[in-house]
């Protein structure tokens, strides 16, 4: 399990995936992001690969907006961020 002040690593092919994180600012931008992440990797057929690291603890699941800031679980560990503060507190990088 990651230790509660460890940073999530996701990693993209693609720029425009990082770019859109910067554009979150509340619950629904959130989602249509996270919806594009899913199907970029369904597109290129590793979508078992995100299923492999959500049980890893690796990156977070089970999203919800509690007072106006996102929620979710990494692991066992629950956590909130505010939405403009996702990019950075979860490290984007490019492959």
């Amino acid at each position: 399990m990651i230790p509660k002040s460890a940073r999530i690593r996701l990693e993209f092919d693609a720029e425009v995936l990082r770019n859109e994180i910067l554009a979150v600012h509340d619950f629904e931008s959130f989602q249509g992001f996270w919806h594009r992440f899913e199907n970029f990797l369904a597109d290129r057929m590793v979508m078992g690969h995100l299923n492999v690291l959500e049980s890893h603890g690796w990156v977070p699941s089970d999203f919800e907006d509690v007072d106006s800031q996102l929620a979710y679980q990494v692991g066992e560990e629950a956590y909130r961020v505010d939405y403009t503060q996702l990019a950075r507190e979860w490290t984007v990088t490019i492959r």
